[in-house]
């Protein structure tokens, strides 16, 4: 039987793809295996993004199948890091990569994007001092 390997390329540091592309790389991995997904997962995903990112290095970010729990880490890191909206977020992975983000994954990206956009109301609100 063949194994699919399957991966792309996200940004100029970024892929995401699924295990047997993490079996057949060159790049530093990143296993999405939360279960249940927790913020604090998502913050060791993106302190790990951001350590590769920054010295320029390559980093595959990926899962079992690929199609989902490792867009979705993708996508929460282009939301928090790069403040991007969900689904400006979603769609550039999308033109890039076959994503089909499970329900419970959506919902998680969903609950994010509303933490994230009351978080920049509520900064919008205090007054500026010198």
């Amino acid at each position: 039987m063949l194994e699919l390997i399957v991966i792309s390329k996200v940004t100029d540091y970024i892929y995401v793809g699924n295990l047997n592309a993490a079996y057949n790389g060159r790049t530093l991995l990143i296993p999405c295996t939360c279960s249940p997904l927790k913020h604090c997962c998502f913050e060791d995903i993106n302190e790990c993004i951001n350590a590769s990112t920054e010295k320029r290095k390559r980093v595959l970010v990926h899962c079992r199948d690929g199609f989902s729990l490792a867009p979705m880490c993708i996508i929460q890191y282009l939301m928090v890091k790069q403040n991007m909206r969900l689904i400006a977020a979603y769609e550039l992975l999308r033109a890039k990569y076959p994503v089909n983000i499970k329900e419970c994954h959506q919902n998680v990206l969903v609950s994010l994007e509303r933490q994230l956009q009351n978080l920049k109301k509520a900064n919008m609100k205090k007054p500026y001092h010198k």
